[in-house]
């Protein structure tokens, strides 16, 4: 099946975090923009993934809640709704490894039986799935986050993915995804940022960082083009 990919881009807003119990830590908010890579003949192989980090040096660690992932279905003929498991990870930065962190993972789980809307023919279906976090402690530093999603049990005859982000709202984003053949990581981009909308809740855990220390300096550096 033919997949759609429509991206909204924009120049994103990087902006410090100023968190407290239960706070917003991370927004990489929606622009109208979605990518919908999965469907029926790739469910259950491949991954996809993103990541970002929570400041842009500084002593604190962060006591990581809950992640809301900001999805999307598409198909151009409309689909009757469908479900499918979910396979989260949340990583010590972007899930390849590739980007900064060592990619990690902190937590993994499976939501069973998500729904999955129908559409308008032609136009995509946005909703939000919540996903509690266990108390997640970042390593200090610039806080790197990242997360995947895979797939199994797809019953669905349209194309499911994610909201892309071209405003971050807080915390910072990197310029590339990353995408898991079933076999190795690799990166990619949409000709600018690849963003996925989403947001992280969490609060500030007073102290210094784990994490060894980074030039401040550097911070544009990290930023890795590929």
């Amino acid at each position: 099946m033919r997949s759609m990919n429509i991206v909204t881009a924009g120049a994103a807003a990087l902006a410090l975090c100023a968190v407290a119990s239960g706070a917003v830590v991370f927004d990489a908010q929606n622009s109208g923009g979605f990518f919908t890579p999965f469907n029926s003949g790739n469910a259950g192989i491949v991954k996809y993934g993103d990541g970002g980090w929570l400041s842009a040096f500084g002593p604190d660690t962060y006591n990581l809640t809950k992640i809301t992932l900001r999805l999307a279905t598409f198909a151009g003929d409309g689909v009757t709704p469908g479900s499918t498991d979910l396979i989260f990870t949340f990583n010590d930065g972007d899930p390849s490894g590739l980007v900064f962190g060592p990619g990690t993972t902190l937590y993994s789980t499976t939501i069973t039986n998500v729904t999955l809307p129908a559409n308008t023919p032609g136009f995509a279906t946005f909703f939000d799935l919540e996903i509690p976090l266990p108390n997640i402690i970042t390593s200090g530093g610039f806080n790197n986050i990242g997360w995947s999603m895979g797939l199994s049990n797809f019953n669905y005859s349209g194309q499911f993915g994610v909201q892309t982000s071209g405003f971050q709202a807080v915390g910072f984003y990197t310029n590339n995804a990353s995408f898991f053949d079933g076999t190795s990581w690799s990166l990619f981009s949409f000709g600018g940022p690849a963003n996925f909308a989403a947001l992280v809740e969490g609060f500030v855990v007073p102290g210094p960082g784990a994490a060894g220390v980074l030039a401040a300096a550097g911070l544009m550096g990290l930023r890795r083009r590929r």
